[in-house]
């Protein structure tokens, strides 16, 4: 049997597979003191109140929307990931989504990413959507969030297609902090 495994060891080349990771990151900040340039560029991380992080769930129309801008299926598939929202229930994640549960708040929730960053290092691809909420744009018990892309993504509430959506618990009722919103995702 060894010889057999050996053998076709020699045959076939180990294929490599395509490794997603994506994750999400707010951070917290004293309302004011975060500050960015006027193209989205981050000039001071301002007073950190708190960071928090954790996975998030890329959702079927998400996968099937990565494909379409992968084969540039049409004008509506080439925009990429452009708006992420808040919204304020806390059913779990589930693949067959296509929008947050409750976009809370109304289009104040929905904002246009702020910047998309890309950090490439031997062997590993991560890319980065940021999106700058103050605390007066998300005051509101926050318990979901996601990302929102197509052309067809606006300022509308339920607007575009989800990409991802997750579980996050920020209490901002009394416009405590502002709030970036970080989507992590490594191509690996």
């Amino acid at each position: 049997m060894k010889k057999i495994k050996t053998f076709l060891s020699k045959i076939f080349k180990r294929r490599e597979q395509l490794s997603l990771t994506y994750n999400w990151k707010a951070t917290l900040t004293k309302p004011g003191t975060r500050k960015y340039d006027g193209i989205g560029n981050l000039l001071d991380p301002g007073e950190i109140i708190e960071i928090i992080e954790g996975p998030n769930l890329i959702v079927t129309v998400g996968k099937a929307f990565l494909g379409n801008m992968l084969i540039d299926l049409d004008a509506q598939h080439n925009t990429g990931i452009t708006y992420c929202a808040l919204g304020s229930d806390n059913t779990a994640p589930a693949v067959g989504q296509t929008q947050l549960v409750n976009e809370g708040g109304g289009p104040a929730m929905r904002k246009a990413v702020t910047t998309k960053t890309q950090a490439i290092a031997p062997n590993t691809n991560q890319f980065t959507w940021s999106t700058f909420f103050t605390a007066g744009e998300s005051t509101l018990a926050i318990e979901e969030a996601g990302m929102f892309g197509s052309s067809t993504a606006g300022a509308v509430v339920n607007s575009g297609i989800m990409f991802s959506r997750w579980l996050v618990s920020i209490n901002n009722v009394g416009a405590l902090s502002d709030i970036t919103i970080d989507w992590i995702l490594t191509i690996g």
